[in-house]
């Protein structure tokens, strides 16, 4: 899988990524979020892959960016819960749009911490 080299991990560019991480993952579910998290790989020293996704329920493009960026930062403050050579998607519910970004990075948290268990 390919990506933006940044902070000790890689991000999802392209669909069969995306199809590929939600067959293969396991999933996980919170208020706003969705998750698939993929087993470990072989490899330990790859770093992880970390996708993001919307469902149809966001009509403006204001809203999917808005809360694109906000997940980007949930991700940055806990890439030390992710795990080496894991896949992690993430899909953000509409209701995603009004929720603090204190509740965003504890939900984000909360599905890594699910998944690593």
């Amino acid at each position: 899988m390919t990506g933006n080299q940044g902070a000790g991990l890689r991000w999802i560019t392209n669909s069969r990524q995306i199809r590929s991480a939600r067959r293969e993952g396991i999933f996980y579910r919170s208020e706003h979020l969705f998750a698939w998290v993929s087993a470990e790989s072989g490899v330990k020293s790859d770093p992880p892959v970390v996708g993001i996704v919307f469902g149809k329920g966001f009509k403006r493009a204001v809203d999917r960016n808005l809360v694109r960026r906000r997940l980007r930062g949930c991700i940055m403050d806990a890439r030390d819960l992710l795990g080496p050579g894991r896949v992690y998607l993430i899909e953000c519910k509409p209701g995603a749009v009004s929720a603090d970004y204190r509740l965003l990075v504890r939900e984000v948290k909360n599905l890594i911490s699910r998944s690593e268990a």
